[in-house]
């Protein structure tokens, strides 16, 4: 166990190199990371690392803040600020750009490399209108080793295959034994470099377009409003933010301003920031929530970034996907199953005969089962279902539902259907097991 004095050493250490801020929460997590490092180094446990951590190894430091920095990135993740650069960004900055065809975007926190390779393989959708140009792709990390990996552009199937459509599989990655490497041509597009974001930003330049997603979640008020204003500085009057979906600039820094009507995209908050067509992105995203993007196919104009399952939207059910209908709607039969309302508990009483009953409404007509919908539906018979015994203690009402009997009800059956027993029992109705006679 970390002891408290051993945590506020190492929290502040950690803050002060990467920005990180951990609460006393986060030990548990502390400890998850840094006891790799002891047992590759031969230590018997935190205690001696933090020694030698106090001590001033600052190739241990290197090596324990790389450690506490999550890594987490994969293709096109989010989608929708690759929809916004593809619709809104680039056609202003090609636009903005055309007398000096030169446009550079920054992806600081860029891990593996996943995110400005999402971005050069959109900029190379767009290489006709291109000709001619100097695009700069920057990606920094304060991680070494993550920065060794990106540049190599090899991941496994599982990173490949978590928001890749598969015609950019194809298109740009190579099979490497049990792993796929990016294209040298998509690879040549991206320059990474090792950085730390408490650091002066000036040497890296001016940038056009700043992905700065995820990140700002780890750090406090202070150094959130720090690095935004320092993002600025950066920036020309048109350049446009990216943060991630759960960051925001309101209430942190009047250096930004949201765009209308988008999420985690922002202009700069200066006169002369632009007013920028949202048509095309619009359409775009209209057409996402229509059959043909739910089904997986391309948004009018834009790339094909199917959905996870669980996101599809019931206009898939002609390909087989689940969509789940509005409360109250009867599940439907067909190909598709869909997930009828939430059934309701029936007002107490006696059911009626039978000692089984059919599959409820819902089902499909190839024998899925989906769940019963709102009380008083009529439970019908799918095609190819079986079907089921009643639970002990329920019946069915005038509408099929199975009903629950009052508390205290007794243990014999009506005219029709089976109550729950009572709560008590005879236990002499029960011989004794052969090994206990």
């Amino acid at each position: 166990m970390m002891k408290p004095e051993d945590f506020e050493f190492i929290s502040r250490l950690i803050k002060s190199k990467s920005g990180l801020v951990l609460s006393q929460d986060k030990t548990y997590l502390l400890e998850s990371r840094l006891m790799p490092i002891a047992r590759k180094r031969g230590l018997k446990d935190l205690t001696e690392l933090i020694g030698l951590l106090r001590g001033g190894d600052r190739n241990l430091v290197e090596e324990v803040v790389d450690a506490m920095t999550t890594n987490e990135s994969f293709f096109f993740r989010d989608t929708k600020p690759f929809d916004q650069f593809r619709h809104v960004v680039l056609p202003h900055m090609i636009k903005a750009r055309a007398s000096k065809k030169h446009l550079r975007i920054w992806c600081a926190a860029a891990s593996s490399g996943q995110e400005p390779y999402s971005l050069a393989m959109i900029l190379d959708e767009f290489k006709s209108q291109l000709v001619g140009w100097r695009i700069d792709i920057v990606g920094t990390d304060i991680s070494r080793e993550i920065l060794t990996k990106a540049r190599a552009g090899l991941y496994s199937q599982f990173e490949v295959q978590r928001g890749l459509p598969i015609g950019l599989l194809v298109k740009y990655f190579q099979k490497k034994e049990d792993q796929w490497q990016i294209s040298a041509d998509i690879r040549s597009k991206v320059q990474y470099k090792e950085f730390n974001l408490l650091e002066d930003f000036r040497p890296l330049g001016q940038f056009d377009v700043v992905y700065c997603r995820n990140v700002l979640i780890y750090f406090d008020q202070p150094t959130k409003s720090d690095v935004l204003a320092r993002i600025s500085a950066l920036m020309p009057d048109d350049g446009f933010l990216f943060l991630g979906g759960a960051e925001t600039v309101l209430g942190i820094s009047d250096k930004f301003k949201p765009l209308a009507r988008q999420r985690g995209i922002y202009q700069l908050n200066r006169p002369g920031a632009p007013d920028v067509d949202l048509a095309a992105l619009e359409k775009a995203q209209a057409g996402a929530a229509s059959a043909g993007a739910a089904a997986g196919a391309a948004a009018p104009g834009g790339l094909a970034f199917p959905k996870p399952k669980h996101m599809q939207t019931g206009a898939g059910a002609a390909t087989g996907t689940t969509a789940r209908p509005a409360a109250g709607t009867t599940g439907t039969t067909g190909t598709a199953t869909t997930r009828p309302a939430t059934t309701t508990r029936p007002a107490s009483g006696t059911g009626s005969s039978g000692s089984t009953f059919s599959r409820p409404s819902g089902s499909t007509a190839t024998g899925s089962t989906t769940r019963p919908g709102s009380t008083g539906t009529t439970g019908t018979t799918g095609t190819a279902g079986s079907t089921y015994r009643r639970p002990l203690g329920t019946g069915t009402g005038a509408g099929g539902t199975p009903q629950r009997p009052r508390a205290g009800s007794s243990n014999s059956t009506g005219s029709s259907g089976t109550t729950r027993p009572s709560p008590t029992f005879d236990r002499s109705r029960f011989g004794k097991p052969d090994d206990k006679k």
